[in-house]
């Protein structure tokens, strides 16, 4: 630790050679525009550009864009400006922000192409302070890693070694000429606070906090990624054959923290965010650890683990569909329902509208009654739990959404009086398709 900025933009595209596209994500603030300005002078041989998200959550963010506008025509470097909205979420304002803005950087990058961000090793130390107090294992405590892959490419911070101090000197002697966040002051902000009122005390008592806080960072990412071998061995190991759902039996047989270490790796390749402990600690719990028969439900965050029988699914968010209203005939074999997602056997795969055939699952949404109580020809009542029955009879199960029935109103008479054919009997359901 320690490299120049210069030195350690160089040596990174030593390590690339065979890189011919870069994209610096340029803020408009102090760290970046070096990351600019030396990406101008170094990289200058391949394809450069920049890009400048606009977060529109300050009046002045359209003067911001325009600066970086003309700084990037100054250099010589193509730029891209893309508005994006944060919406609000449970996680506070700075969290709603990144996720805005990396998911613009991923939509923005080319195939190949190497997104360079300008994050330096105070800022590494500052992030790994987050995690420790949140609580956070290796994965977290790891922070910010030198390259990853990201979106159709690569996300790299070719600045983590450097000491703030280093392109604050470069900044001077070049000139350069950057806008201040004005956020960056609220003390209200977590980050912010550790920056200003924390750090300075730890560097005071511990010159060398920075450098051994970003030293500890690496460890753990050292340490991450031998548990993410662990973890793909045993999420292989607990994995159905030629399906995504996992075997309920066979995570039993985990210890706890491997399992724990496997559901985490399947969550990271459906591309969700990382489960809490405590949800984890919930699926093992009321799902895995449930009796042999059972289903259940976990929400997590925007997704959910469902569980069938031996089948532990992880769903992600699904949009609310168009109603629709089905008749369903006696003897209860044959249903026609609209172009939905579709079960099988790999996957979910959206069919247009058909009708189901004998045995073919049919989904619904297991915080609703499959059926309400309803008539039997001849007036006897129908009880949910014998409707339930039929349904578990055609193999219906509640974590196939083929479609995702809210209600059905039950068997009942379909005309005539209460002593009518058998063949007068009919199911109407009601549901959503799912897109």
């Amino acid at each position: 630790m320690g490299a120049s900025p210069r030195e350690a933009l160089a040596a990174y595209a030593a390590e690339h050679r065979e890189v011919s596209r870069w994209c610096v994500a340029y803020s408009g603030g102090r760290d970046s525009h070096v990351l600019l300005h030396l990406a101008a002078g170094l990289l200058g041989g391949a394809a450069l550009r920049a890009v400048h998200v606009d977060h529109g959550l300050r009046p002045e963010s359209a003067a911001c864009a325009e600066h970086c506008r003309g700084v990037a025509r100054d250099l010589g470097v193509a730029i891209e400006v893309r508005t994006v909205r944060v919406e609000p979420g449970g996680e506070g304002p700075e969290a709603a922000a990144r996720s805005a803005r990396y998911a613009a950087f991923a939509d923005a990058l080319e195939p190949g192409e190497h997104l360079l961000l300008a994050q330096h090793a105070r800022d590494q130390a500052e992030t790994f302070l987050l995690q420790a107090l949140r609580g956070s294992g290796p994965d977290g405590l790891a922070s910010m890693p030198r390259k990853r892959a990201f979106g159709r490419g690569t996300m790299a911070r070719p600045l983590i070694s450097c000491l703030p101090e280093a392109i604050a000197r470069h900044a001077e002697v070049e000139g350069l000429h950057w806008i201040e966040d004005p956020s960056n002051a609220d003390l209200a902000l977590d980050r912010n606070y550790l920056r200003r009122e924390v750090l300075p005390l730890l560097d005071a008592r511990w010159p060398a906090a920075v450098r051994t806080l970003s030293r500890a960072a690496h460890r753990c990412g050292a340490a991450s990624q031998t548990l993410l071998g662990v973890a793909g061995e045993d999420l292989e190991r607990v994995r159905l054959r030629g399906a995504e759902e996992l075997s309920v039996s066979e995570l039993r047989g985990l210890p706890r923290e491997r399992a724990y270490n496997a559901l985490r790796l399947r969550v990271r390749q459906a591309g969700l965010r990382m489960p809490r402990l405590q949800d984890l600690a919930r699926v093992l719990d009321e799902l895995v650890q449930a009796r042999d028969d059972s289903a259940g439900i976990v929400d997590v965050r925007d997704y959910q683990f469902r569980r069938h029988g031996d089948r532990l699914y992880v769903l992600g968010p699904q949009a609310e569909g168009a109603p629709y209203e089905l008749l369903w005939h006696a003897p209860f074999e044959d249903l026609a329902v609209p172009g939905a997602l579709v079960w099988t056997g790999e996957g979910f795969e959206l069919r247009p509208c058909r009708r189901l055939q004998p045995g073919e699952p049919l989904g619904v949404a297991q915080q609703q009654p499959a059926l309400r109580r309803g008539h039997r020809p001849g007036g006897q009542p129908v009880e949910q739990a014998d409707a339930q029955v039929l349904l578990q009879r055609r193999d219906v199960r509640g974590h196939r959404r083929l479609a995702q029935v809210q209600h059905a109103r039950g068997l009942h008479e379909a005309a005539g009086g209460g002593d009518g054919p058998e063949r007068g009997e009919v199911d109407r359901v009601h549901g959503h398709h799912v897109r």
